[in-house]
């Protein structure tokens, strides 16, 4: 049976949605996998200088109020 009304979307247009989502869900799908194999860059702060404590922090007390 044949509908009498015409849908919002065009085939061809349902098909361009259906094509895009995919691609969409391919380069989601590699930037996580990517990401699993890369670490983040840390900057400065990267591997080499993690084990580097910085003077005065560990000892760092929070300045009492005067109220």
């Amino acid at each position: 049976m044949r509908r009498t009304e015409r849908g919002a979307f065009t085939p061809e247009e349902r098909k361009a949605a259906l094509w895009a989502l995919l691609v969409a869900g391919v380069i989601a799908f590699a930037a996580l996998m990517i990401q699993q194999w890369t670490q983040p860059s840390l900057g400065p702060w990267g591997a080499d200088q993690a084990a580097v404590s910085m003077p005065g922090v560990l000892e760092a007390q929070p300045v009492a109020s005067g109220l």
